[in-house]
C-alpha cells in the first residue's frame, strides 16, 4: 500500500539534558566526592574538615544554580549534593583500607580533578548550546 519508505529523522540526543535523580552531572558531582576524599592524604586538613567542606561545597553549588535559574527536579537536586557525600564516605574508607604512597594518591588526585573538570567543562557548554540567554 505505502510505497515509499518512510524518513524517520533521528533526534539529536543531548546526553548532558538534566534527568530525573541521575543524568550526567552526576559524574562530576559524584567525582566531586572522590577528589574531596583525596584532600586530607595531599594536605593537613583533616578527614572531618573536609567531609564538611563536601557537604557545605555541594549544597553551596546547588544553592549557585538555583540562583542562576537553572531548574531541575528535587530528586535530582537531592541526588547532587547526596552523591559527593556518598562517592567522599566510599573513597575515604578504601584509602583507609589501601594507603597509597603520597605520589601515587597525588596523581590519581590531578586525574581526578582533570577529570572532573573535562565534565564540568563539556556539560556547561552543551548546556550554553541549548539556552543560547546564559551567561553571556
Amino acid at each position: 500500500m505505502d510505497e515509499y519508505p518512510r524518513v524517520v529523522q533521528k533526534q539529536k540526543r543531548d546526553w548532558w539534558k538534566r534527568g530525573r535523580a541521575f543524568d550526567l552531572w552526576s559524574i562530576p558531582h559524584f567525582l566531586f566526592g572522590v577528589f574531596t576524599a583525596m584532600v586530607p592524604g595531599l594536605t593537613g586538613v583533616s578527614l572531618f574538615s573536609a567531609f564538611i567542606l563536601t557537604i557545605a561545597l555541594a549544597l553551596l553549588w546547588e544553592l549557585y544554580e538555583k540562583i542562576i535559574g537553572i531548574r531541575e527536579r528535587t530528586l535530582n537536586s537531592v541526588a547532587d549534593v547526596v552523591l559527593p557525600i556518598l562517592a567522599f564516605t566510599g573513597t575515604s574508607f578504601a584509602l583507609r583500607a589501601f594507603p597509597l604512597h603520597p605520589q601515587t594518591l597525588l596523581v590519581v588526585a590531578i586525574a581526578v580533578f582533570l577529570i572532573y573538570l573535562f565534565t564540568n567543562i563539556s556539560g556547561w557548554l552543551a548546556y550554553r548550546r541549548r539556552n543560547h540567554d546564559f551567561i553571556h
